[in-house]
């Protein structure tokens, strides 16, 4: 894939990865909003907020740095995933965080088109099948 791919994936992942950034360490630190706050008390995941915010921290960094690529993609996915979870059980709308889900693997194939190999490559078999 050519720079400009890779340019405006990665552009994609620091939208992303700032959304998560700014959200994570509001939560960490305590400056997150009082509507949050309360949304989190009442699902019940008001003791883990800092937990919480740690990991979405951590993954948000891990998606920006080119080494950790692979790795981040997969953390904020699952984070992601996590989100949607909570929602449909709350029978809330999905629309905004799937979209998130979907624009992260975006960013991720066009930053690393490998990331995807394992679905469009033919696998190879060892000489002897075990």
């Amino acid at each position: 894939m050519n720079r400009p791919m890779r340019v405006i994936g990665l552009l994609i992942h620091v939208a992303v990865a700032g959304m998560m950034l700014i959200a994570g360490l509001g939560k960490t630190f305590g400056f997150a909003p009082p509507e949050i706050i309360t949304k989190m008390n009442a699902i019940g995941f008001g003791d883990k907020l800092v937990l919480i915010g740690m990991g979405e921290t951590i993954s948000a960094v891990l998606l920006l740095i080119p080494r950790t690529l692979s790795l981040g993609t997969l953390l904020v996915s699952g984070f992601w995933g996590g989100v949607i979870c909570v929602h449909l059980g709350r029978h809330e709308p999905i629309t905004i965080w799937a979209g998130m889900l979907i624009v992260t693997w975006l960013g991720a194939w066009l930053r690393l088109p490998a990331t995807f190999a394992s679905l469009y490559a033919s696998p190879t078999l060892p000489s002897r099948a075990l």
